[in-house]
């Protein structure tokens, strides 16, 4: 049994995301991974911190993978197929594996959004990302295509 102490997991500071031209800015939000820290392996929760004027990530779905978020603090706009909803403490979101409905948050406010965010770890994901000549695989990020995107250093 692991019993994780408040502020005893070291916080990620998220980095610049995605290939080229897809990237989103490093700075954005900040992670602390829960369930990596106390050694569990089948599902994985992070409590996240969505800094003013971020976006967590590009609108995407997941393939194999269950998604929930729970706003503990501060304000979110979530879109879901382009459609806006605001949700506040003690709102909840679910977004069902293989359901393609493009998903992303962002933080509209002046204060940070700290909220719970789960996952099942399916190693066999894929994320689809919608409007955009980009999906993620277990082999990493590629064209729509199948052709990988550089990793960094390389060029395409």
């Amino acid at each position: 049994m692991a019993i994780l102490r408040r502020g005893t997991v070291p916080e990620t500071p998220a980095s610049a995301s995605y290939p080229a031209p897809h990237t989103l800015p490093a700075g954005r939000l900040a992670w602390r991974h829960l369930t990596e820290a106390g050694g569990l392996t089948q599902f994985g929760v992070a409590l996240e911190t969505l800094h003013p004027g971020g976006q967590s990530s590009q609108p995407h779905w997941e393939q194999h993978e269950d998604e929930f978020l729970y706003l503990l603090s501060g304000v979110l706009t979530v879109i879901e197929n382009g459609v806006e909803t605001v949700i506040a403490p003690g709102d909840a979101c679910c977004w069902p594996a293989n359901t393609p409905v493009a998903h992303a948050l962002r933080n509209d406010s002046d204060q940070p959004a700290v909220y719970l965010i789960a996952g099942s770890r399916d190693p066999a994901n894929i994320t689809h990302y919608p409007g955009l000549d980009l999906m993620a695989t277990p082999q990493g990020y590629v064209h729509l295509d199948g052709t990988p995107y550089p990793t960094k250093g390389e060029t395409e």
